[in-house]
């Protein structure tokens, strides 16, 4: 095998990583939930995320234009190559418009420290479940906007998650960020918000089916 398809063949193992993170942070960790929210071709991204066919520009736009829908900015070249701004929740994207120009700056080079970040993290950890917090439910510990990482418990190990600040992956392929806890047997589970004046979602949710949860061990924000 030649470099040239060696490179190839690592570039394709890279943008599928990133991929499957945009669709994490879409709120969606099973792939088939996601095509089916977005009407998005099934073949097409497993084709993506398995690195068998490169993400092209056409394809990049039509991931960016997915993720805009659920209000979050990224950028071709962060998904075609892992430079330029990372995923970002658009709010924060529009604030930068505003700031002076070196604040712009600075908030730009932190995204790009994060993005490898992110990246190196799902390198090295087989399993790994990275997402932005989409809401208020972790106050004080997570803002939203927040990047936030773990390795995946799933079946017998989803034991090691409670108690625990969790990425969750519901039965219905979405994700949220909460507090699990043990339910009334062992196929279900209790979340929760930690921060109690949160009045968007609900404080307690009993006896949920979970597919999995990752324990938080990673975790970056622009603001701090």
């Amino acid at each position: 095998m030649t470099d040239e398809k060696i490179q190839s063949i690592d570039l394709r193992k890279k943008a599928a990583e990133r991929i499957k993170i945009v669709r994490s942070m879409a709120g969606y960790a099973e792939r088939k939930a996601f095509c089916l929210r977005f009407k998005f071709p099934l073949a097409t991204l497993e084709a993506w995320e398995r690195g068998k066919n490169p993400l092209t520009l056409k394809g990049a736009m039509r991931l960016i234009d997915v993720l805009s829908e659920v209000g979050i900015y990224c950028s071709e070249e962060w998904l075609r190559l892992g430079t330029g701004i990372s995923p970002r929740p658009f709010e924060e994207i529009s604030e930068g418009v505003h700031t002076n120009f070196s604040l712009t700056i600075n908030s730009l080079e932190k995204n790009l420290k994060i993005a490898k970040e992110i990246s190196t993290f799902i390198t090295l950890n087989e399993g790994a479940a990275v997402t932005i917090v989409r809401d208020d439910a972790m106050l004080p510990f997570y803002e939203k906007g927040d990047y936030v990482g773990g390795i995946k418990r799933l079946g017998p190990s989803l034991k090691e998650a409670i108690n625990k600040r969790c990425i969750i992956e519901f039965a219905n392929g979405q994700t949220a960020v909460r507090q699990l806890y043990k339910g009334k047997n062992s196929l279900n589970y209790n979340i929760s918000a930690i921060n109690l004046s949160t009045k968007k979602i609900p404080i307690n949710e009993h006896d949920i089916d979970i597919i999995s949860a990752a324990p938080i061990i990673w975790h970056r924000s622009l603001t701090k």
